[in-house]
């Protein structure tokens, strides 16, 4: 490791400037995001928390079939626009869009921290930072998934609070890191696994400090409570219901398409999941974490107690990816739904690259491992900014070719802003009738100018829209219909098109 921890002063100077850089790029791309699918959806859920709580009249939230889905941070984001008194829509999801990368950003310096504890070396910690926000899907998904990717960035902060609360055992450490287990929670409920992982944690941990941990229990089911309006009414019998329904969300009817094919929901294959997580994560971050397991699998015979944290690390990714197998639990568009484990992938791969550098010998090789390192991210990179914004639909290339032909790939339609954006640039007529293949494509209106969004008419039937948009979802082949004006495509495969009718 000396190769690379013998400059520590450099690399904490690249860190700042890695954070300033990230911090400055993301608050300039932001607008650049469309409206994804279930962005209103979000919001209306947050609106309805809100509104019990400042009525305490639970009468609609209990009419909403989404009312034990977690709703803590759509409560943070409905209250901030009211703070902000924002009434114009699209600026309400441009704050929406602001505050969700703001949580990322922050999440990703939590995972700084937490590499440098774990790993002692700041190029290491440097190295967790780079690989998180050079995840091309995860970056796209932070500035407007406002569930999946909010439910990552409390996990790995929670992740870094848990190590300071195993690591001190003190009663501010308790009360810091208790917030976040119930908040993981409140957002998904399988974020009982922080508390689960805390708790496997404190039992191996030579002196235990009971007060402290008598603390985190019960500040931690105060939180949970508090955190979560529903539970205000009946904690035990809506936790329970809450837990039944998120194991098998109802979504009756509904396929996917996956492999080529339209699959019940009830009846995806086991390897839905990790085949999708091997396709859509860089290739080489799966090498180095199928390194880190061998050599966490070693080194846990070797000595046990050395390995403890990344146990808990390997607990919280694997346990939700069995449970959605051997429950059949219901998943749908991609992996996203699991996206929380992500971070825990990553620290097994930085595992292993440290493991990797420590057992070789030759500095030429360890100088080639790094290097290889830094032009596989290299490339990633590239990739995202050539294809900004829609680093969403990376495939690396073990998914092959015809992608289009196997996979949905812009299955949240948020390609369809830059479609209507096209359209208005190049067509000057006061009113323009905009059909388009699914929802997005009109909740993208939203993210228009009020002054250019007036001009857009939506309309349900062809023969009277001037132009129809398609982000190919569940229609993996091309149209015979209309003239193709504009289509966007990434990495050869097209994931919106602009068909002129008239």
């Amino acid at each position: 490791m000396k190769i690379i921890t013998n400059n520590e002063i450099f690399f904490k100077r690249a860190a700042i400037v890695f954070f300033v850089a990230f911090f400055v790029v993301g608050c300039f791309i932001i607008k650049d995001y469309g409206i994804s699918w279930d962005e209103g959806i979000q919001r209306w859920l947050g609106e309805e928390n809100y509104n019990f709580i400042k009525t305490n009249n639970p009468q609609t939230l209990l009419e909403n079939k989404d009312r034990f889905y977690g709703p803590a941070f759509e409560i943070f984001l409905f209250s901030a626009e009211k703070i902000f008194n924002l009434t114009e829509i699209r600026d309400i999801f441009l704050l929406r869009h602001v505050l969700s990368f703001f949580t990322f950003f922050i999440a990703v310096l939590c995972f700084y921290l937490l590499g440098f504890k774990i790993f002692k070396s700041r190029a290491v910690a440097l190295l967790c930072a780079v690989m998180l926000v050079a995840s091309p899907r995860i970056f796209a998904d932070s500035f407007y998934n406002s569930k999946d990717l909010a439910m990552l960035c409390f996990c790995t902060i929670a992740s870094y609070t848990m190590f300071l609360y195993i690591e001190k055992q003190t009663i501010w450490s308790a009360l810091i890191h208790a917030p976040f287990c119930a908040i993981v929670l409140d957002i998904r409920i399988v974020g009982i696994l922080l508390t689960f992982a805390t708790l496997y944690l404190f039992i191996f941990k030579k002196e235990k400090k009971i007060i402290p941990f008598l603390v985190f229990i019960s500040y931690t089911l105060v939180c949970i409570v508090a955190f979560w309006p529903i539970l205000w009414l009946d904690p035990i019998t809506n936790f329970l219901t809450a837990f039944k329904q998120m194991s098998h969300f109802p979504v009756a009817g509904c396929t996917l398409f996956y492999m080529g094919s339209y699959i019940s929901l009830q009846e995806l294959p086991w390897h839905y999941l990790p085949h999708l997580i091997l396709i859509t994560t860089p290739v080489y971050y799966i090498v180095l974490f199928l390194t880190g397991l061998f050599f966490l699998a070693k080194n846990t015979i070797i000595n046990f107690r050395s390995t403890l944290f990344f146990h808990s690390v390997l607990f919280i990714l694997v346990a939700p990816l069995a449970a959605v197998i051997i429950l059949n639990s219901t998943v749908y568009d991609g992996w996203r739904h699991v996206f929380f484990v992500y971070p825990f992938l990553l620290l097994i791969a930085v595992y292993g690259f440290t493991q990797l550098i420590q057992a070789i010998k030759n500095n030429l090789t360890i100088k080639f491992i790094i290097y290889s390192t830094v032009v596989a991210i290299s490339f990633v990179f590239v990739f995202m900014c050539s294809n900004h914004p829609f680093q969403n639909v990376y495939f690396n290339f073990l998914a092959g070719k015809n992608i289009r032909q196997n996979y949905e790939i812009d299955y949240w339609g948020l390609s369809y802003k830059q479609g209507l954006e096209y359209i208005l640039a190049n067509d000057k007529s006061e009113h323009i009738n905009i059909c388009a293949q699914n929802l997005p494509g009109y909740l993208n209106f939203i993210i228009i100018p009020p002054e250019e969004r007036k001009r857009l008419v939506r309309v349900d039937n062809i023969q009277s829209a001037d132009y129809f948009l398609s982000n190919f979802r569940s229609h993996p082949t091309d149209y015979n219909f209309g003239t193709s004006i504009y289509q966007i495509d990434v990495g050869g495969e097209k994931i919106m098109e602009v068909l002129k009718l008239k």
